[in-house]
């Protein structure tokens, strides 16, 4: 029997279809195998982490990009139900967005997100961006409930 290797599921909460194409592109770039599962708003985010329909059979990310400004549900919404889990609460979130208010450092000590950055204004900053996830991947050891077969 031929062994399965493995990937690391990314799931990305993203309303601007130019920010997830971008990254899309530069994510091809990641040494490791991997799948992106794209969301556009906070409801989907949860449906997905809960497996709920359409996603009845989704894995359990290895990794989570977040955009602070999701409808429905924001992205500091969508943090403070991963952490209250336990069975999720140590996969590693990064949140993005435009700007960080100073109500957001609020936000960010309550609810510890791995990083808070500021949405990639260039692609270059996406490579960046990409560069960290990586990071962030061979940091956090990945259980097999974190990954799904190729």
């Amino acid at each position: 029997m031929k062994s399965r290797e493995c990937r690391v599921e990314i799931l990305l909460a993203e309303d601007s279809r130019v920010d997830v194409q971008v990254l899309q592109r530069c994510l091809r770039a990641v040494p490791f195998p991997y799948h992106l599962t794209v969301v556009s708003d906070g409801e989907a985010a949860l449906a997905f982490l809960q497996r709920h329909a359409p996603y009845t059979v989704a894995p359990t990310p290895g990794l989570i990009l977040l955009d602070v400004h999701l409808s429905k549900k924001s992205g500091w919404d969508v943090l403070r139900w991963v952490r209250a889990q336990a069975a999720l609460s140590h996969i590693p979130v990064v949140m993005l967005t435009g700007a960080f208010a100073p109500f957001y450092q609020e936000q960010r000590d309550k609810l510890r997100p791995t990083l808070c950055l500021p949405k990639p204004p260039t692609v270059e900053e996406y490579r960046a961006l990409v560069q960290v996830c990586q990071e962030l991947v061979s940091q956090h050891p990945l259980s097999p409930a974190l990954v799904g077969p190729l």
